[in-house]
């Protein structure tokens, strides 16, 4: 039987993976695929631990939520989307770049990591300030959408450079051409949360092989 470990420090949390090891999945609905740095390819389960450089596919109809293990920030992944997952780790934190090709996520970051936060598209850079936000990527059309929800995000057009700080409640725009525009956020055109993470504290159970081969479950605590 695995010796049940209960872990609610996520300095510890990190430092019990693999140095390129940066996140874990804690919800998956419907059909969810990993492509993994080296090209092979999975489907993506509750539990399933992500690195750096895999690729995750969502499937009309589908959705994934990852926890990161160094600060417990969020990602939740709706369906249609495609993105990469890139980082570095430096003193048991993770610098994270989520690269989306295509498709709606929702960041939901911890206060102890903002700093090191990027959502990027072809079009746009969102640097985080703040801590709750959903970006949209067009990519077919070559434009984005940013609705923030709670601080402040930086979002920047690569192709112009503009930059603008978008805070709670407003809806940043920018496209191909390198316009960047602002406004108060329709309430009613806001991607729907298959989750509502903020509501109950959640649990999740991992089951890894210690240093001296003994199986061991790793309990890790979210909201």
């Amino acid at each position: 039987m695995p010796i049940k470990i209960m872990v609610t420090c996520a300095l510890l949390i990190s430092s019990l993976f693999a140095q390129d090891q940066m996140a874990i999945s804690t919800k998956v609905f419907g059909n969810v695929e990993i492509i993994k740095k080296k090209g092979s390819s999975l489907k993506l389960k509750q539990g399933s631990i992500l690195s750096i450089g895999d690729q995750i596919k969502t499937s009309r109809g589908s959705f994934a939520a990852i926890i990161f293990i160094d600060d417990r920030s969020i990602l939740k992944i709706k369906e249609n989307s495609i993105l990469t997952i890139n980082g570095q780790r430096k003193r048991g934190s993770i610098s994270k770049e989520i690269n989306l090709q295509g498709g709606t996520l929702r960041a939901q970051v911890t206060d102890q990591n903002r700093k090191n936060f990027i959502v990027e598209s072809s079009v746009s850079v969102a640097s985080v300030k703040g801590t709750d936000f959903w970006f949209i990527s067009d990519n077919d059309n070559g434009q984005d959408f940013v609705h923030g929800l709670d601080g402040l995000i930086a979002l920047t057009n690569k192709n112009s450079g503009i930059s603008v700080d978008i805070e709670a409640g407003i809806t940043g725009f920018s496209n191909i051409d390198g316009n960047l525009q602002t406004k108060k956020t329709d309430p009613k055109i806001l991607p729907e949360d298959e989750i509502d993470s903020k509501s109950k504290i959640n649990s999740i159970e991992i089951e890894f092989l210690d240093s001296t081969g003994k199986k061991k479950k790793l309990i890790i605590n979210y909201r």
